[in-house]
């Protein structure tokens, strides 16, 4: 299976996000596929504090399937993915 991956980003603050570029990766197993989760994952915290940037799938599906997949996640596996191994007051 091919799995595109979208980046979208605004030029300008009062501007609208749009479609930058995509990316396509194959997943041929359900490993892979919660690979291409954890980086989707990284992609998107890595960007929290720039307004309007984002990764998206292409697929609403995937979409729905990434978002089942994290919510299943225990918290502590969560909270490792936002904050890394940075202290936390």
């Amino acid at each position: 299976m091919i799995v595109v991956l979208e980046y979208w980003d605004r030029d300008y603050y009062s501007s609208v996000s749009k479609k930058v570029r995509s990316e396509e990766h194959l997943i041929e197993d359900d490993e892979a596929k919660e690979g291409l989760f954890y980086l989707f994952d990284k992609r998107n915290n890595s960007l929290r504090y720039c307004n309007g940037s984002y990764w998206k799938f292409a697929d609403e599906n995937l979409d729905a399937e990434y978002r089942k997949w994290y919510k299943a996640l225990d918290e502590s596996t969560k909270f490792h993915m936002y904050y890394g191994n940075g202290v936390v007051d």
